[in-house]
């Protein structure tokens, strides 16, 4: 479904989801800018206005994706703009006053098969997903917030592992697992 999700629908959901108290933006004036701040665990940070309008900045991305990159292999992979909206629209529902922390983005094959509890045809494969915590908050704050998000616009897996919630931009699904 992911790839056949518009644009169109994704940002109709997005300012209805808004509009809704989904976050600070009003349906009636859409932000001219997205903007996303992020950490990994090798403790670089990233805060940058990643779109304008429907306009993604490529340097941005550049960075982004270097930031998600598998930290055990050194290697970045593919980073969907879609994945990188969807996060930044959970941030938006804290206020933007605190910074995601990226715990897993994308993985190599190799490293998703040597994480005892990775899914063998895990979406951090594709770049597609990213474990994420946000200091400051209780992990069933950030779980539940993305749940709603993923109700509203009809797609995402999140998922609940007590220490960090997961977030991906294939169908829409919810587990818990308390590793």
């Amino acid at each position: 479904m992911t790839a056949a999700l518009s644009r169109r629908r994704l940002l109709a959901g997005a300012a209805a989801f808004a509009a809704a108290g989904g976050g600070a933006a009003r349906a009636s004036t859409p932000a001219r800018e997205r903007w996303i701040w992020i950490q990994n665990n090798a403790g670089e940070e990233v805060a940058v206005a990643y779109r304008a309008g429907q306009d993604y900045s490529g340097p941005a991305f550049a960075r982004l994706q270097h930031l998600f990159r598998d930290l055990r292999a050194e290697t970045p992979g593919p980073i969907p703009p879609l994945l990188v909206d969807m996060l930044s629209l959970l941030q938006e529902r804290f206020g933007y006053t605190r910074p995601l922390r990226l715990i897993s983005g994308y993985r190599t094959p190799a490293t998703n098969a040597s994480l005892p509890n990775a899914a063998p045809n895990s979406l951090h494969m594709r770049g597609m997903a990213a474990d994420i915590v946000v200091p400051g908050l209780s992990q069933s704050d950030v779980v539940t917030q993305a749940t709603t998000l993923s109700h509203y616009l009809g797609f995402m897996g999140i998922g609940w592992y007590g220490s960090f919630t997961h977030m991906d931009i294939g169908p829409q699904a919810s587990w818990t697992r308390m590793l």
